[in-house]
């Protein structure tokens, strides 16, 4: 029987119009966990401690599907290394340049503001479908 939490994963697969596999559930399930901003290699690694093998290919193609389907951000790093995260709610990425690490900050606040702002200035012919902001230290 599925637990409430891969039941999640597998909805949130279906809702984007792909096929629910062990292999994209375990991608989303592990990711969702994490909260460094892995590269594919970092995750992979992290699946593999859970149980869960795959090639490296097979990880970047489900990272890319993912990434179509707006089910998770592609991100890079200070160095251009290729991260990825499945928080797509409105959060700020902060980078660090000493470490390379990249770090959430949450602000509903900030969100709403931003939010305001940009439907008053923005031109008639473009909608707001998504904000990122990333801050560097």
């Amino acid at each position: 029987m599925k637990s409430k939490q891969i039941q999640m994963y597998t909805d949130m697969i279906r809702g984007a119009g792909l096929k629910a596999t062990p292999q994209r559930i375990g991608v989303l399930k592990v990711l969702s966990e994490m909260t460094s901003h892995p590269g594919a290699e970092m995750l992979m690694e992290a699946l593999e401690n859970q149980g869960y093998i795959m090639s490296v290919g097979t990880i970047y193609n489900i990272l890319e599907t993912f990434s179509e389907k707006g089910l998770i951000l592609k991100l890079k790093d200070n160095q251009e290394v290729m991260r990825f995260d499945a928080n797509t709610k409105f959060h700020v990425h902060i980078y660090n340049e000493n470490d390379n690490a990249i770090c959430d900050y949450f602000d509903p606040e900030l969100e709403i503001l931003l939010s305001s702002y940009l439907k008053e200035k923005l031109p008639d012919q473009f909608s707001l479908n998504r904000m990122e902001l990333s801050l560097y230290a």
